[in-house]
């Protein structure tokens, strides 16, 4: 049975970018995740065992965006992607969003970001 597990809207703060100054300073960011999943059990179990559970899923992509430092958003929600990947094989496909809120930027904007998509090899 085909079921979209998701987190919407975490908030991060971390150190990517281009200039050398957001790598040390520092900026907030916000994550938003789809998980399709190509089975849940836990529609009838009601067991968390057997679904991917959206806590752990969270803790994973905050741990990433903490721990690693990119210069784009698009290596960083590629990370992001290969660690839900490796560590959720229910996953068939994701979507990412990962935005900048209030970037410092020529231009005044409420986020920059990006939306990514990618399916498991082989599905």
């Amino acid at each position: 049975m085909p079921l979209t597990v998701f987190v919407r809207d975490l908030e991060v703060y971390a150190y990517h970018g281009v200039p050398a100054e957001e790598r040390v300073i520092g900026h907030r960011y916000r994550l938003s995740v789809d998980l399709d999943l190509s089975e849940c059990g836990a529609v009838k179990s009601d067991l968390v065992s057997e679904t991917v559970d959206y806590g752990a899923v969270a803790g994973l992509a905050g741990a990433i965006m903490r721990s690693s430092q990119a210069h784009t958003l698009e290596r960083l929600v590629g990370e992001i992607s290969d660690a839900i990947f490796a560590q959720f094989p229910t996953v068939s496909a994701l979507r990412i969003e990962l935005g900048k809120p209030m970037p410092p930027a020529d231009v005044i904007v409420r986020e920059l970001g990006v939306l990514y998509s990618a399916r498991r090899e082989g599905k």
